[in-house]
């Protein structure tokens, strides 16, 4: 039996003619009301001929569906619609919805290209929009008409929340995104971000902003042309076996993020089934079509059936006319238990970190990029290297707390194939990740490739904080040969750019934590028959051998390494788990069919990786993150894959402007957020508006230096700080403009009765200029009394006052009942008030300026401080670097001294005393003080873009007598 709303091959939802009607299509939505199941919804948008229906296609699997090219294609224009069974949920169907190819009108009627935009944004899950070449200003202005979507929708206050509106995908086709930076490469995502980056002239209509507001997450994929060799066939008549391998993996990496969306959510986290949709579809083009206001808010209700609406069987409108067959309304259950969020993921399962291509190149998974970048948490990275088949996974998996997690194997052959990895919560803190890599087997007679090997080898030094070095048997000179990759490390890795003759000292600064962990130990732990501890036996086997031959460099040279380039090292010893027969099947057994002695010492080694495994830090100290992970692995096989050498000093200056442009937009956002939930326009007073600004700028800053790191020259810190004076600023003008708007109107509404007495001529009498001048003071009265006029109420009856002079003049004159005597004394006695007035509207601006002085001396305090704060931070991580490698190199020394090389103690003697000079620098009170007095000067004051006062325009009250 077919299930519900299933199509062999798509069918038109909606067809839009030449004149701008929309009509839907019966059978399109008879199948989608019969579907039950909620439904993921993915809608392609973009230019004509931009291949956006043969990508549709391969995100059905299918060769061949949605019609590629124009010549299969009906006249006019179409939205075609696929429902297909979801390929991994059982529970849910996969909607996929492809729009003929969008007229980018640079002038002229855009109406039929916003409204389709509309449409897609209200029932998608995820919205594609689908370009060739890059993104430009000249390829967002294509997009112009999203900015016009207000003409249609009545957003929500909280527009863009998550899981309310689509995620945003733009997919560049035949690619030519420049991402390379520096010689490294950026994430298609992270160059998109800083393309929709928000300027501080942006338009607020601008393309960027709305793009910013109307999806809670932007996406970049880019593709490679998909077969640069055919010779101008359609592409759905290419074999799959001739298409370019890079552009294959491409649209699979595409379809694996859209297969592991969440489903279309309306207001109120409620799912979406076939029959909600089918009624969102019929209400928005009934509404468009109308010309009615798409109201978001009232939508739930609609669909949910709590308020009555009519279910079109046909629905058909050109621009100004109203065609509408109504039909029965019928209920639609919702479905149960409705949560709004993201995409999710399996983090706790193993995942495939890095791999190699078909073409034997390495390259990132993006599956495993989208988990790390779901973890904030500061991350503590165990990395497992060695032979093949020596039991690595078994170990990674009794760390991550489970029997089966990793693949391990029971034959002679490699099980695991590039880097694998699993996130699970750490076991002694909460506030941290732990982050499992499980790397392929070092010398693999099947994958015959050292180079590979000592690439897997560089990146699980890179990215671990800890790593294991696993063998079997001892370690003698067979096991330490092994390990020879690590000497290849000086030719892999670099610390700075401009290089340099002792680098190899430098890693011991970023070099993780190093593990030897020894399997099938049969031996017993003694030396010259005296008990020694296991890491007394691998010092006894890292020592020295005197001699300048060939033969005895070449022995010492891995040994040190291992004691040079890694701050500390321990040993673990283990015996057989279990006789060899079970050891098969070592994932279904508990540790009670195992050895005592194994089980003991697998705790041991737990308890020391969980105890002391410390978080992943860059260079300087900056703790990383599982999103920064993440950017690491794929900066460093990015590098390798371009031929270059990894850099630390390269990879964090580049990591640091992601970050920190992310960590701008990310702080603006919320500051602008903050202000617009808790301020209530207009204030009573500027003071009330500076607290909430004070209060929202204090707790953006916050976040703003929580995430960013290494801001040379406070470089970010000054743009976040220019991003927010900018929204305050616009803020005040708004608080001023509606108190005035407020202030003049209860002065309108109260002087009608002096504008109708002026128009009828009630005061050009005797006595009419007494009548005047009490009408005004109850007018006066009447205004001091209301309340919520803002900030410029002062200013604004000053004004008005102002304006009435003339009039009280022209009064005074034409009164017989007043002598000049009283009218000289009435003439003071306005004067005095205007006077008074004017003070208190100069006071009004004063105490302004003076709150906006305020302002910024609080704001440069407050930066200052957390700048401070975040110097002393970066100090004392500096601080224990250096601490770290004194240690090592005290430690190298002492035992160099005892092995008798005292000419090479003698050279560590001078690395020792510059770490202690520079240490001392470090300690020195005046350090800090002196980069923040350097960090202070870039930090001016912003306020000074806010004017001290608005002056009213003074034709407001031109016309009112």
């Amino acid at each position: 039996m077919e299930p519900d709303g299933y199509m062999e091959r798509p069918i038109h939802l909606l067809e839009i003619s030449p004149s701008g009607s929309l009509r839907l299509n019966p059978e399109a939505m008879k199948i989608l009301s019969a579907i039950t199941q909620s439904v993921l919804v993915v809608t392609i948008l973009g230019p004509p001929n931009t291949g956006k229906s043969y990508l549709m296609n391969r995100l059905a699997n299918q060769r061949k569906g949605f019609p590629v090219g124009p010549g299969n294609k009906p006249p006019g224009r179409r939205m075609w619609m696929w429902c297909l069974p979801h390929p991994h949920r059982g529970d849910q169907r996969l909607v996929i919805l492809d729009v003929d190819g969008l007229e980018t009108k640079e002038q002229g009627d855009d109406s039929t290209e916003t409204r389709i935009c509309v449409l897609a944004l209200i029932i998608s899950s995820i919205f594609m929009y689908n370009s060739k070449g890059g993104v430009d200003q000249q390829a967002l202005d294509k997009l112009h008409f999203i900015t016009k979507i207000s003409r249609y929708v009545q957003m929500p206050s909280d527009a863009g929340e998550e899981g309310e509106f689509p995620e945003f995908l733009w997919c560049v086709r035949d690619s030519e995104l420049n991402l390379w930076i520096g010689g490294f490469r950026l994430t298609a995502d992270d160059y998109l971000l800083s393309n929709l980056t928000i300027r501080q002239d942006t338009d607020d209509c601008s393309v960027r902003r709305c793009l910013k507001k109307l999806f809670h997450r932007q996406k970049c994929f880019e593709f490679c042309h998909p077969c640069p060799d055919a010779d101008g066939k359609r592409m759905d008549e290419v074999l799959e076996g001739k298409l370019d391998r890079e552009f294959q993996m491409q649209a699979e990496r595409l379809r694996g993020h859209v297969h592991n969306s969440e489903v279309k959510r309306i207001v109120g986290g409620h799912k979406v089934n076939g029959q909600m949709l089918a009624r969102l579809v019929e209400i928005c083009v009934n509404c468009m079509c109308n010309g009615q206001m798409i109201i978001l808010e009232n939508l739930c209700d609609i669909v949910l059936c709590r308020k009555p609406n009519v279910q079109l069987d046909q629905v058909t409108a050109g621009k100004g006319t109203k065609q509408v067959k109504r039909a029965k309304v019928e209920r639609i259950v919702p479905l149960m238990n409705p949560s709004a969020g993201r995409a999710v993921y399996n983090v706790e399962e193993p995942v495939c970190l890095i791999e190699n291509s078909a073409s034997g190149e390495l390259q990132v998974n993006q599956e495993a990029l989208n988990i790390l970048s779901e973890i904030s948490q500061p991350a503590v990275v165990v990395a497992i290297v060695g032979l093949y088949r020596t039991g690595k996974s078994y170990l990674m998996n009794k760390l991550a707390g489970r029997q089966r997690g990793f693949s391990l194997g029971s034959t002679i052959q490699s099980h695991t194939k590039g880097i694998w990895m699993m996130c699970v919560p750490h076991p002694r803190n909460p506030d941290h990740r732990l982050i499992l890599l499980d790397t392929e087997g070092l010398g693999d007679v099947e994958k015959g490739d050292e180079k590979n090997d000592s690439w897997i080898f560089a990146l699980a030094v890179l990215l671990s904080s800890m790593l294991v070095y696993n063998s079997m048997g001892t370690i003698d000179q067979y096991a330490v040969g092994k390990l020879h990759y690590i000497t290849e490390l000086t030719e892999l890795i670099k610390v700075k750019s401009g290089g340099g003759d002792d680098e190899c000292m430098e890693f011991a600064r970023f070099f993780p934590a190093f593990v030897w962990s020894i399997r099938d130990f049969t031996l017993d732990l003694e030396l010259e028959g005296r008990k020694v501890t296991a890491d007394e036996y691998l010092d006894n086997g890292l020592k020295l051998k005197q001699g300048t031959s060939k033969k005895i460099q070449d022995y010492n040279l891995p040994r040190e390494c291992i004691r040079n380039y890694f701050p500390t090292r321990k040993c673990f010893v283990f015996d057989r788990p279990a006789e060899k027969e079970v050891m098969k099947n070592m994932d279904q057994l508990p540790d009670s069919s195992l050895y005592p002695a194994f089980v003991k010492q697998a705790q041991e080694f737990l308890e020391y990786v969980y105890s002391t495994a410390q978080i992943k830090r860059l260079k300087g100290g900056h703790t990383v993150t599982g999103r920064l992970l993440g950017n690491l692995a794929r900066t460093y096989v990015d590098s390798i894959r371009s031929g270059n050498v990894p850099c630390l000093e390269s990879t964090v200056h580049m990591l640091a402007e992601i970050e920190n442009t992310a960590a701008v937009s990310e702080a603006t956002k919320a500051y602008e957020g903050w202000m617009e939930e808790q301020v209530s326009l207009p204030t009573g007073t500027a003071e009330e508006l500076s607290a909430i600004h004070n209060q929202c700028q204090s707790r953006a800053l916050q976040l703003f230096m929580k995430r960013c790191f290494k801001d040379e020259g406070q470089k970010y810190q000054r743009e976040f700080m220019s991003s927010v004076a900018k929204i305050y600023t616009n803020m005040c003008e708004k608080n001023r403009k509606e108190s005035v708007d407020i202030s003049s109107a209860i002065i309108s509404g109260l002087g009608a009765v002096i504008k109708e007495k002026m128009q009828t001529g009630s005061y050009a009498k005797p006595g009419g200029y007494t009548e005047y001048v009490k009408d005004l003071a109850e007018l006066v009265e009447g205004y001091r009394a209301k309340t919520g006029k803002g900030v410029q109420a002062e200013q604004v009856l000053q004004d008005f006052l102002e304006k009435k002079q003339q009039m009280s003049e022209h009064l005074r004159l034409f009164d017989k009942n007043m002598t000049a005597r009283e009218k000289e004394l009435a003439a003071e006695r306005e004067r005095a008030e205007v006077a008074e007035q004017e003070r208190k509207g100069r006071e009004e601006e004063k105490r302004a300026a003076e709150q906006l002085r305020e302002d910024e001396k609080q704001a440069m305090e407050e930066n200052v401080a957390h700048l401070k704060e975040k110097l002393e931070q970066d100090r004392r991580s500096l601080h224990q670097e250096h601490e770290k490698v004194l240690k090592q190199r005290l430690l190298e020394q002492k035992k160099l001294l005892e092995e008798g090389f005292h000419g090479r103690a003698k050279e560590i003697e001078q690395q020792i005393d510059s770490l202690k000079k520079q240490q001392k620098e470090m300690e020195s009170p005046s350090y800090v003080d002196m980069v923040l007095d350097m960090a202070i000067v870039a930090l001016p004051g912003y306020y000074k873009l806010i004017p001290a006062s608005a002056k009213l325009v003074k034709t407001l009250w031109t016309k009112f007598f």
